[in-house]
């Protein structure tokens, strides 16, 4: 049995010693570092196991290699158009309970930590379901029975009930990067900060002036990366990411999802391209059920009918866009507009808004605090509901924290009001079991998941029901159905409602060329095919 010692986890604090002295890491195809800047104040976890912030899981993509992945720039995840990367090949059984995945030979970890074989591909899993781990991907695998080993090069993962989307929920992307088996023994905040991989890019180090540095991997079993360094900068501050997109310092710049920022950059810098993606992001403001007044629904109905959707739509321009239920129209049965009855529609209606609170004893007004990242998509969309509250009687106010310490924080159960911005594969089960289930509810020390609202431990009576039924059925179109008797229930019972979906946007210097187009997707993507055409 292979081990990994503890001079392999921290080789990459040794190279960082060496990468201050020295110059950057120079190829004699391509001496230019592809330089980055993400969205975030600092690394949180590069362990894809506990990854919560979009920054880090740019990072991950690349050091990680994933069962399979939707073809690069999409979202499509037909079964003929899924791209096989750890995966030879792979199969589902009539009743859509047992996924047979056969794995490529000869795949290699970094710093010779040995072939990947399934004995770590079930590693990865039983640590990701394990309770114990705390895993942040634990949600998404609830459906998942065990991962028996076939053979060295054969899993079968074998699920609790009928699942014809598993791939899309449990085996591409983040959720399905593979981690070597020997980290078992390694604390996972020691592998956050040293991770291994088997992707086109190695882990080097973190570095005070260049960020995360990677190097192209000598034994990837793909295609070797055409540029040999990437730097991984993190800059919250999206006035600093432009100002050194436009000096050219940087290659790739994750956008200022602020009203009229495209257009600005654009004003400045006609040759950008911009990489935009549908839907993005899917945001979401929860209101938690444990604290009063919001476990009063005429508050919480008070509080959306305070909201002028198409103002905030607006304001963002062509990067935003309406979700009527809760998945939003990009989705497989995602509802409409038109159908909706019109009292789950909700229309901006402050006169409404204001005789609701009135019902509910707060005609004099409503008074609480929150905390809120300072980034900048989340800092505009509550700016502009504090204003839209204001005039409906109710005072927020919002104490600003940092993009990290904000993930950490509103996952032990602080806030009233929590704004959360996820994105996620069309699946239509997907949000309404991360979200809505009483299984996924929030907990004080930080060891729960993502029901910010508490919903169906207060409330909801039926919906765990009709959500357990969902993950049941194998015919899509009916299970579309289940959900749509959900999102009824959950809109009329408003634990949350979607204020709008953002598309994510990276500003790319042109003459870089990612080898692909970006359409759709997660706010993060593959960089091995990328190359500098001038």
């Amino acid at each position: 049995m292979r081990t990994i010692h503890r001079r392999q986890l921290l080789a990459g604090a040794a190279a960082g010693a060496a990468a201050a002295a020295l110059p950057g890491p120079v190829s004699a195809q391509n001496p230019r570092p592809l330089r980055v800047a993400v969205s975030a104040t600092n690394m949180f976890s590069l362990d894809p196991r506990r990854s919560v912030q979009n920054a880090d899981q740019f990072i991950s993509r690349q050091i990680y290699d994933s069962l399979m992945d939707p073809p690069y720039g999409t979202f499509d995840l037909a079964y003929d158009k899924v791209l096989n990367e750890i995966a030879e090949s792979w199969q589902v059984s009539p009743d859509a309970r047992t996924w047979t995945v056969k794995l490529r030979r000869g795949i290699k970890f970094h710093r010779n930590a040995g072939e990947l074989t399934a004995a770590d591909v079930k590693y990865t899993y039983d640590s990701m379901t394990d309770p114990k781990s705390a895993s942040t991907q634990r949600i998404y695998l609830s459906d998942l029975e065990t991962v028996r080993i076939v053979d060295d090069y054969t899993v079968e993962f074998l699920l609790n009930q009928p699942n014809p989307t598993f791939h899309a929920s449990g085996l591409i992307s983040i959720i399905g990067s593979i981690i070597p088996r020997q980290a078992e023994n390694v604390p996972f905040e020691t592998f956050s900060r040293s991770p291994i991989g088997s992707g086109p890019y190695e882990f080097v180090t973190v570095d005070p002036n260049r960020g995360v540095v990677l190097k192209a991997f000598d034994g990837y079993h793909g295609a070797r990366p055409k540029i040999e360094t990437i730097e991984f900068r993190y800059m919250a501050d999206p006035t600093a990411r432009t100002l050194a997109f436009l000096k050219g310092d940087l290659d790739i710049i994750e956008g200022a999802r602020l009203p009229g920022w495209v257009d600005q950059l654009r004003q400045q810098k006609p040759d950008t391209i911009f990489d935009q993606t549908r839907p993005g992001s899917i945001n979401t403001l929860y209101f938690n059920m444990s604290r009063k007044p919001f476990d009063d629904v005429r508050v919480r109905r008070a509080l959306r009918y305070g909201i002028d959707r198409e103002v905030l739509i607006k304001a963002f321009g062509g990067i935003a866009g309406p979700s009527w239920g809760v998945n939003p129209p990009e989705f497989p049965g995602a509802f409409t507009e038109k159908e909706l009855p019109e009292e789950l529609r909700y229309y901006y209606d402050p006169k409404k808004a204001r005789a609701l609170l009135a019902e509910a004893g707060l005609g004099r007004g409503l008074k609480f605090e929150i905390i809120m990242t300072q980034r900048e998509d989340y800092a505009s969309i509550m700016l502009m509901v504090q204003d839209m509250w204001r005039s409906i009687g109710v005072d927020m106010a919002i104490r600003t924290i940092d993009h990290t310490t904000y993930h950490s924080e509103k996952n032990k159960n602080v806030n009233a009001v929590v704004l959360q911005s996820s994105t996620f594969a069309p699946v239509e089960t997907q949000i309404p079991l991360a979200y809505f289930h009483s299984s996924a509810v929030v907990k004080s020390d930080g060891k729960g998941l993502n029901n910010y609202s508490h919903y169906g431990v207060i409330g909801g009576g039926g919906v765990d029901d009709l959500l357990d039924k969902a993950q049941t059925e194998s015919d899509l179109q009916r299970r579309q159905e289940i959900i749509r008797q959900a999102e009824l229930k959950i809109l009329a019972d408003m634990p949350a409602f979607t204020i709008c979906t953002l598309s994510f946007v990276f500003a790319r210097n042109p003459r870089l060329s990612l080898g692909f187009d970006v359409k759709a997707g997660y706010a993060r993507y593959r960089l091995s095919q990328a190359q500098f055409t001038a």
